[in-house]
């Protein structure tokens, strides 16, 4: 037997042994049948980016006039606790928070968890993320839940999970940014056309632990994953660019994830500028964004937190990972949202990627 097919045999086998564990702590959950009388429970389990282009919607779902006697719950992902809890707790009666990675390897966190979530029942559970992810909230978690009614955005190749919901959203096929897919999904659950445009904060004014120059740049060189991430290297000459040319203070802004790439920085970019990688929670980073001039970023939450709160100049260095879903924002939603790709990489554009990419920037840098 060749290494490659052992290899595949043992993840195989992995995979079997973890699927199997996660059906043996499914039989030991005895969800509640108690009904909470007007409650919803939302579910939303991806990443912070994802919460920024849905979030909206839950003041709007609260606000409605046939569930404004309802009280809400989220399950979300422990990730973004910090800003949901910031920005939506007047809309939310209660949270659940869920660790992602935790609740994939760890059996007893992963029961806990499921016990807590199925404490009770509600009346309407809604699922508004149209990818759905078999073990999360899709399946191990919508299964179990009680409730009157399960609402999910209808996926075609998914008709094994799309029993457990009780009415199913089509989704237009010619809808694809992620914000216009939300707004479509609650215009459909609500009745109504919606008149938001865009994702949006209203940002409370808090005091921050440090001073910020004036007139600045962000370069942001956070990513969750490391092949979203542009060389650090161009980093720093994008930054040189822009304090010598346009004499933008530079402000560098990333996750504690992110620390290796700060250390880089310093060795590419010999001026003065203000590290706050590592050293800022989202609510204060949602200061630091709103106050910046202009941002240059990977592909991640950060430019869709500066899209939310108006930033004048967005540049998002891309690598064509959820082109069209995520990059670039429709020209009539935001503007100065900016694109850029490596021109290296766009012999590999396909007709429909080099259409979205029109009025896109290059970077040869």
């Amino acid at each position: 037997m060749s290494s490659v097919n052992g290899n595949k045999m043992i993840l195989n086998l992995r995979k079997f042994i973890k699927v199997s564990m996660y059906f043996f702590i499914n039989l030991l959950i005895f969800p509640s049948k108690k009904i909470k009388q007007k409650s919803i429970l939302i579910i939303r389990l991806d990443a912070i980016g994802d919460y920024v282009l849905f979030r909206n919607f839950i003041e709007i779902l609260k606000k409605n006039k046939k569930y404004k006697d309802y009280k809400i719950s989220l399950l979300g992902n422990i990730d973004w606790k910090d800003l949901s809890i910031d920005l939506d707790s007047e809309y939310i009666e209660e949270f659940f928070w869920l660790e992602r990675k935790r609740f994939h390897i760890d059996p007893v966190y992963r029961y806990k968890k499921l016990k807590e979530i199925t404490t009770y029942g509600y009346e309407i559970v809604i699922n508004p993320a149209y990818s759905r992810e078999y073990f999360f909230s899709s399946y191990m978690i919508i299964k179990l839940i009680s409730a009157n009614q399960k609402i999910g955005f209808n996926v075609n190749n998914e008709s094994v999970i799309n029993k457990f919901y009780s009415k199913l959203i089509n989704s237009k096929e010619n809808i694809i940014f992620e914000f216009d897919k939300n707004r479509d999904f609650f215009e459909k659950l609500l009745e109504e056309k919606l008149p938001i445009k865009k994702p949006f904060i209203k940002l409370k004014e808090k005091k921050i632990s440090f001073d910020l120059p004036r007139d600045y740049a962000i370069i942001f060189v956070g990513g969750s994953k490391r092949y979203k991430k542009w060389d650090i290297k161009k980093y720093a000459r994008v930054a040189k660019h822009l304090k010598n040319n346009y004499d933008y203070k530079i402000v560098l802004c990333g996750g504690v994830n992110d620390l290796d790439d700060s250390n880089d920085f310093k060795q590419y970019f010999n001026d003065e500028y203000l590290d706050l990688v590592g050293k800022t929670n989202i609510t204060e980073l949602l200061q630091v964004i709103d106050n910046g001039t202009i941002m240059v970023s990977n592909d991640t939450a950060a430019p869709h937190i500066a899209v939310a709160l108006n930033m004048k100049n967005i540049f998002v260095i891309s690598n064509r990972n959820a082109m069209a879903r995520f990059v670039p924002y429709p020209e009539n939603m935001f503007a100065n949202y900016h694109v850029i790709i490596n021109p290296e990489k766009e012999k590999y554009l396909d007709d429909f990627d080099m259409v979205l990419l029109s009025k896109s920037k290059e970077i040869s840098c």
